[in-house]
């Protein structure tokens, strides 16, 4: 009877507390993005063994003695992937041990969290697992099935780490048992969750805007580095081609190109963007005595590194594609900048729309 008050209980504390702080919580972002992240965690807790299984165990002799204590020193580690804001997917396994016997418990969960990227995020889990039961004179037990229920919550205490306290109750069925042949154990633990990979945190006020002049235009033209008076450091130009009041060639230092545009987490050249790529070659042929950079950049969505090298693809691609109409290869040089140069903050769509400019021309070299 006590037993089955025991569990009545903790189940229904587990709900009516998660469904106490879930509404008011879910609110309470500190504006990280962890969508798309791997969670690494390990904790240390309490091991809690049904009283039906407890006494099976010791009549069985599995333990050092006839009776077993029901609270063991436990620990756990856990990989899961946060598919949204809300939904994450984990495995991992817990371990304990107490009057000579060792429960080692493989699991898989879903896990449904109030709002992962909330400061203080409560979250409710549940899946299946399997306990490996381990005694003295090599004696083994395990389940024909079980499941699990439990809850929980993390708090952040840096961008990448947060404290981590989850209960989960094990609902097992074990053959071997007298009478009822279902268990229910539990395990608490506590401990440390770390974030990997995944959206990071828009720095809208720390948003660094790059101090290059640039110059967005729909139509390929190069005009404007101020020449020196009275000197052509440009050579002659070509009929057709502006000039200054001195006949100088004028070229801007950097040329934006909207309309070349990127989908999304790839860096081939697409069908919008090879006109007017063409154009863009046709112009610096026209301009032999320059030399060209060709700057990729993205905005602050995903992790640092890879978008150094997503952005390095693109500008590459651009190269690549600029040969292939004509231009010799020793006229451009293509880089990435990944994140690191944004025009506007990262904290907005249209913010994050403007850094993901999808090409930059630099005259390197008059």
């Amino acid at each position: 009877m006590r037993d089955q008050i025991l569990k009545s209980g903790r189940t229904l504390a587990a709900f009516l507390s998660m469904l106490a702080l879930t509404q008011p919580l879910a609110a309470q972002s500190e504006g990280q993005q962890r969508e798309g992240s791997w969670e690494w965690s390990a904790g240390a807790g309490v091991w809690y063994t049904d009283g039906a299984l407890k006494s099976f165990l010791g009549s069985k002799g599995y333990g050092s003695s006839g009776d077993l204590n029901r609270l063991a020193p436990a620990a756990a580690v856990r990989v899961g992937y946060n598919v949204s804001n809300h939904w994450g997917l984990s495995i991992g396994t817990s371990g304990a041990k107490a009057s000579g016997v060792k429960y080692l418990t493989p699991f898989a969960a879903a896990t449904y969290t109030a709002n992962i990227n909330a400061k203080f995020s409560p979250f409710l889990t549940g899946g299946t697992q399997f306990t490996r039961i381990t005694g003295q004179n090599d004696r083994k037990t395990h389940p024909t099935w079980g499941a699990h229920l439990g809850l929980g919550f993390r708090n952040m205490l840096s961008p990448d780490v947060a404290l981590r306290v989850e209960g989960r109750m094990l609902i097992e069925h074990y053959a071997e048992l007298p009478g009822a042949k279902t268990a229910y154990n539990s395990v608490a633990t506590i401990g440390f969750s770390y974030f990997t990979g995944g959206r990071r945190p828009p720095a809208a006020a720390m948003a660094r805007v790059d101090t290059v002049r640039l110059v967005r235009v729909d139509t390929v033209r190069l005009a404007a580095l101020p020449p020196r008076p009275h000197v052509c450091q440009h050579g002659v130009a070509p009929p057709g081609v502006p000039v200054d009041e001195y006949g100088c060639l004028v070229f801007r230092d950097t040329l934006v190109l909207e309309a070349v545009r990127f989908e999304f987490d790839k860096s081939a050249i697409t069908a919008t963007a090879a006109p007017i790529l063409d154009r863009v070659a046709e112009s610096m042929l026209a301009h032999p005595e320059a030399f060209f950079e060709i700057a990729g950049h993205t905005d602050s969505v995903g992790t640092f590194a890879y978008n150094f090298l997503l952005s390095a693809r693109r500008a590459a691609a651009v190269r690549d594609y600029l040969i292939r109409q004509g231009v010799p290869a020793y006229k451009m040089t293509a880089v990435g900048y990944g994140e690191g140069l944004p025009i506007a903050p990262n904290a907005t769509v249209e913010g994050r729309a403007l850094n993901r400019r999808g090409l930059e021309l630099r005259i390197k070299k008059p």
